[in-house]
């Protein structure tokens, strides 16, 4: 059977039932090799940076690509050596540049060269390359055959759980990219519990894999913006804007316009609370133009209230989001679903309180400082939000003094986490963290108590 399943292509592998496929893609020995073995004393780990290799939208994915890149290069495994790769419509995998990230953008014609592989090294899916990666099944099964193990990060499964959120070439290319995962990973790596137990269902469900056949870790993410390589720079009327924000009631949210991050019910109800409620907060929202949000989109450019006690922000670097975060009164996800909620966390690295909705995700943070809503109703959420608002009115100065406000999970410990999925150990960490965090709260993926004891 070894001897047969050496000879099937990809292409028949994707018109195999996904148990049958898996098996053909596995039934070849992926044990770590040994230096013995093959005469090498350093691996590769062949990092995926698809997409931000192209663009950088500077969203939350990619805030998370970034960080663990970047902690990766810092302290590489013992025994292996960090590859950024990258592939495109057009070619394979290539290595990337290790300072692509601060590097000006690659000339269209410049030489790329081809990843080579050897029993022994590993591939990190850590962009979510969903619309590239099963184009190049070749590829990646000849890896496989020779030795190479393939481990993805799952951030979450929100395009098969609710197509009616995303566009149809997205919800075809993650499912292309999900059977991809069922048949060639050997593991998956999830952003929290939640996403975990989605994944593992869906499996079982669409494909008849159970949770042994493909094992699954989750790792904690990171709160420290300065740690993810962040943009700077800030507009000429920044300074005017935070001291507005500062002297005034203020809701920040922050998200690409999608329709899961629940702005038509926040707008709907902020529109409540100006027409009835005085003095009515300032909401600011900081976001990119997303997908399906047409009509949202042209409703906050042309708001009565736009530019007065409504502001939409779709340009802004990390560096004047920090900003934000410290300025507003306090911080609201109205998300319906997330694979983790970044957000939610910065919010409270920051000292902020949040107003979040009840979903399992959040919950599972067991977050202190968050206050949470249930209802689709705007009327309700209006009336959420002015009394979360009442509890939230001290001013900055009188609240709790930020050096005896909790610590946060760092990007550094979320790249350990990462190592010890992979079944590898980091090395020293990256100089400034908040170690003492790490020592004395508990940050399993089983329970990850964000600003309590453990």
């Amino acid at each position: 059977m070894m001897h047969l399943a050496r000879h099937i292509p990809a292409w028949i592998l994707t018109r195999l039932p996904v148990q049958q496929a898996r098996q053909f893609s596995h039934e070849i020995d992926i044990s770590p090799a040994t230096v013995a073995e093959t005469g090498k004393k350093s691996y590769q780990i062949l990092v995926d940076v698809s997409v931000i290799h192209q663009s950088d939208a500077r969203t939350g994915i990619q805030r998370v690509v970034r960080a663990l890149l970047l902690q990766l290069l810092y302290a590489p495994p013992k025994g292996y050596c960090i590859r950024p790769v990258f592939a495109t419509a057009k070619h394979g995998y290539c290595y990337a540049a290790t300072d692509f990230l601060q590097a000006q953008k690659q000339p269209k014609d410049a030489a790329v060269s081809p990843v080579q592989v050897q029993r022994g090294d590993l591939f990190l899916a850590l962009d979510l390359a969903a619309h590239l990666l099963p184009r190049h099944q070749a590829q990646v099964l000849g890896w496989k055959r020779a030795g190479v193990q393939l481990h993805v990060l799952v951030y979450d499964l929100l395009p098969l759980l609710h197509p009616e959120w995303f566009n149809p070439r997205t919800t075809r290319n993650f499912g292309r990219w999900v059977r991809w995962l069922a048949i060639y990973a050997d593991s998956a790596i999830c952003i929290s519990q939640s996403v975990k137990v989605e994944l593992l269902t869906w499996l079982k469900a669409n494909f008849g894999l159970s949770p042994t056949v493909l094992p699954a870790s989750t790792i904690v993410l990171g709160a420290d913006i300065d740690a993810s390589s962040p943009s700077v720079g800030l507009p000429v009327d920044s300074n005017a804007l935070l001291d507005r924000v500062y002297s005034a009631p203020s809701v920040l949210m922050v998200g690409t316009l999608e329709p899961r991050k629940g702005y038509d019910e926040a707008i709907a109800a902020f529109e409540n609370i100006w027409q009835n409620s005085q003095p009515a907060p300032l909401l600011i929202i900081v976001g990119r133009a997303g997908w399906k949000t047409e009509k949202l989109q042209d409703k906050f450019r042309n708001h009565p209230e736009n530019g007065r006690r409504f502001l939409w922000l779709d340009a802004v670097s990390d560096e004047y989001l920090s900003q934000l975060y410290k300025a507003c009164s306090g911080v609201m996800i109205a998300s319906r679903a997330e694979g983790f909620g970044l957000p939610l966390i910065e919010a409270l690295q920051h000292h902020k309180p949040v107003l979040a909705r009840d979903i399992p995700v959040f919950r599972e943070l067991e977050a202190h400082g968050v206050n949470y809503f249930r209802s689709e109703k705007s009327s309700d959420l209006a009336d959420a939000i002015i009394h979360w608002m009442s509890t939230i009115s001290s001013p900055p100065a009188l609240r709790a003094p930020e050096d005896s406000m909790p610590r946060f999970p760092t990007w550094q410990l979320a790249a350990t986490q990462l190592l010890q999925a992979l079944n590898l150990k980091s090395q020293a960490l990256q100089p400034g963290a908040a170690r003492a965090a790490e020592e004395t709260m508990d940050f399993s993926p089983a329970r990850i108590a964000l600003g309590g004891k453990a």
